[in-house]
Order: C-alpha cells, then sequence, then structure tokens
C-alpha cells in the first residue's frame, strides 16, 4: 500500500477529514483542484463579466477539452461525447431519441435506478411500449439467464446499469452486450455508478450509449454529466430537444442539418465553471492519480469493507462478494437502515440507506482509507448496542 500517496490524496479532500465520508455513491467529495478551478472562473466571470468575444471563445474551448476528457476516460472520440446535466439526462436523450411505436419492447430491471426505469415509464404511457420487467441486479440471479428469458425479435433497447445502485453487483457488461446484439437491439447503459468506480471502456463493454455522472465517482461538481453514443448511432438518433449547439445550419422554413457528432444532443446552457472544475478533476485523476490505482484501490477497499462488516453479530450482507466493486450493501435486524444511517452521521460516519430493498449502503473511494472503514464498524457496533438497550 502506498501510504505517502494516499495521505497525499486525501489531504486535497477537506469533506474527507471533517467526517468519514462513505457515500460517494451519492455524491463524492469535491478536490481542492475543482473547487480551486470553480472560484477562479466564476470569479472571472464575476469581474469581467459573461458576454464577449474573449468570455465566450473561453466558454467553448472549456466544453471542447472537457469533452475530451471524457473521451479519453471511456476510450473512445470526442464525436461520440455529449455534455449533460447528469445521468438521467443522458439515459432520456438515449431512449427518447429511438423511433418508438406500440408492441415495441423494453427490457430492463426491477433493480434499476429511476433515472433509466422513468423514461421507459414515459415511453410505454406516450408510445404504448411494453416493458419486460426481470430481476437483474439481484444477488443469486444469473444475469444472462435472466435476459435470456424475455429477450425476442420486438426488443428495441435493453436498459440496464453497469453497476447496480440497489445492490453494488458489477453486472457482467460484455456479454450482456453480446446477447442484446444478437437481436438488433440496443444496450443503454445507466454508469452512475460504475464510471469512476471500474473501468468503463466502452467499446471494450460493448454499449451503444452509456450515461455517466460528474459528481459520484468521478468527484466532479453538481451538474455535470456526459454521455456517450456510438458513433454509427448518432444519425439515428433523434434529437428530442433542441438548442444552440443541436444546429450546424438551418433556415427559417424550419429546415436544418444537425451539429456534427453526439454535441447535436446537448442542451445550450452548461455552468461553464462547473464545467472546467470537472475537466481538471479528470485530468487530475488520469495523470496525478492514475485510473488503474483509483480503481484497484476502490475494489481492495470495498472488499475490505466487506469483510469487516460481515463479522458484526446479526449482519446479513447483500452486496454479491464476488462480483462487487465499491458499494457494500448489509441490513441488521435490530435497527433498520435509515435509523442506522442517521444514528452513525450523528457520530460523523456518512453512509446512507437504499429504498428496495431497504439497506444500508457503504461507498469506498479511492480516497478513503481502512482506518475510514474500520470507525464505521465500530460505529455501527456502537449504534447496534445503544439500539438493544433502548429497546430492553
Amino acid at each position: 500500500m502506498d501510504v505517502e500517496k494516499i495521505e497525499q490524496i486525501r489531504a486535497k479532500f477537506p469533506a474527507i477529514l471533517a467526517n468519514t465520508y462513505l457515500n460517494t455513491g451519492t455524491n463524492g467529495p469535491f478536490p481542492e483542484c475543482g473547487h480551486k478551478a470553480t472560484l477562479e472562473y466564476a470569479q472571472k466571470q464575476y469581474e469581467s463579466g459573461r458576454i464577449g468575444f474573449e468570455s465566450f471563445t473561453e466558454m467553448f474551448r472549456e466544453f471542447t477539452l472537457a469533452t475530451k476528457a471524457v473521451a479519453n476516460l471511456l476510450g473512445c472520440d470526442s464525436e461520440e461525447i455529449a455534455l449533460t446535466h447528469n445521468t438521467t439526462e443522458g439515459m432520456n436523450i438515449a431512449l427518447m431519441g429511438l423511433d418508438w411505436s406500440k408492441g415495441d419492447e423494453i427490457i430492463t430491471a426491477t433493480t434499476e435506478h429511476p433515472g433509466g426505469l422513468y423514461p421507459a415509464y414515459l415511453l410505454k404511457q406516450r408510445y404504448g411500449v411494453k416493458i419486460r420487467q426481470t430481476s437483474i441486479g439481484k444477488p443469486g440471479i444469473d444475469s444472462i439467464a435472466e435476459l435470456k428469458r424475455v429477450l425476442n425479435n420486438r426488443t428495441k433497447a435493453v436498459v440496464l446499469s453497469h453497476v447496480s445502485w440497489s445492490s453494488g453487483m458489477v453486472l457482467p457488461i460484455r456479454e450482456i452486450a453480446d446477447l442484446v446484439h444478437q437481436t438488433d437491439a440496443l444496450l443503454i447503459c445507466d454508469a452512475a455508478q460504475s464510471c469512476g468506480m471500474v473501468p468503463s471502456k466502452v467499446y471494450e463493454l460493448g454499449v451503444d450509449a452509456y450515461a455517466i455522472s460528474g459528481q459520484k465517482w468521478l468527484c466532479g461538481p453538481d451538474g455535470t454529466g456526459a454521455l456517450f453514443i456510438r458513433k454509427d448511432l448518432i444519425g439515428s438518433l433523434s434529437q428530442t430537444f433542441i438548442g444552440y449547439f443541436g444546429v450546424k445550419a438551418s433556415d427559417y422554413a424550419g429546415n436544418f442539418v444537425p451539429n456534427d457528432g453526439a454535441k447535436r444532443y446537448m442542451a445550450a446552457t452548461l455552468y461553464p465553471p462547473s464545467v472546467k472544475a470537472w475537466r481538471v478533476i479528470l485530468e487530475w485523476l488520469d495523470q496525478d492519480v492514475g485510473w488503474e490505482w483509483v480503481y484497484k484501490r476502490i475494489a481492495e477497499l470495498g472488499h475490505y469493507c466487506y469483510e469487516q462488516i460481515s463479522q458484526l453479530p446479526g449482519v446479513s450482507m447483500y452486496t454479491p462478494k464476488d462480483s462487487m466493486a465499491g458499494l457494500v450493501h448489509f441490513s441488521f435486524e435490530q435497527i433498520a437502515a435509515p435509523d442506522l444511517s442517521a444514528k452513525l452521521a450523528e457520530k460523523g460516519i456518512l453512509v446512507r440507506p437504499t429504498p428496495d430493498p431497504v439497506l444500508t449502503r457503504a461507498s469506498t473511494g479511492f480516497y478513503n482509507s481502512e482506518e475510514d472503514i474500520d470507525r464505521l464498524v465500530q460505529g455501527i457496533a456502537e449504534v447496534v448496542a445503544e439500539t438493544a438497550v433502548a429497546k430492553s
């Protein structure tokens, strides 16, 4: 273990020194370089204004650099990346851009996040699309067998997460993609919990669309994210909403030529200081920290967390140990997950409850330490014991 490197990294995150921060699955801590970049850009806008040639040139430059940083992370071309505000926006763009008809089918899972489920529900209400629900992502379920059970020639899209927010399972996305493509359907992947936690080279994964969040495992600001759309799909995926970045040329008769590449799917307004901050953070993670080290460290801490919690009396571990990385889900008979999370927060230990199933979830970021996890385990033991005394 590179103790010096870990300490240097931890010093860049004041929030993890103020609390035992184990909730990156909701929002990652904000690093020093991102904070400085945000303040510098915002200060410049405050002092010099947000209009004029120089201001717009800088904004477009930052959008371009951020797009390149995301493309580098995902192993794709910049033309295949649209900057978004979050994963949900990306999932909506990908799903709403397909040409849906009554009788078309979407396959998804009850384990999925609303960011992927709700756009599918909207398609059902708007176009009469049939939703085929599965249990993919639940421990003990064979993802491939479950997918084969419902996949057919009416399937137009499969909507699944790379890493399940509700179980912590890392899904076999490459195998899923290969199976999906046998029916000419598309795999639209929710990557909110995967990108920054596990390797996410999109062409190795075989996904058709991959929607990511900036604020979780990538430690970026709120309101940042991106969508990968495979290059050969861009011409057939329609624009659902359209703004300044969406059009290359137009006339007043209503004719227009879409912008080149995935840029056509971008909303007109993104907050430039946040975009720059995210770009700076991505470059720092890539060049100074190193992605291979990040993925390895997250997985090591995740398994350490699993092992330590699993030794506590009365615990039920939910996350499958053989297919996990940095999310650990568990429960105790003695105390409900929301109450456990609230009691731990009082002790300065930040985790969260998940709603379905109701569990406690800890997230192990690359910036965490074994001591953080030891404090979590000690905190849980104390809360469970205090609860038992209160009930006696």
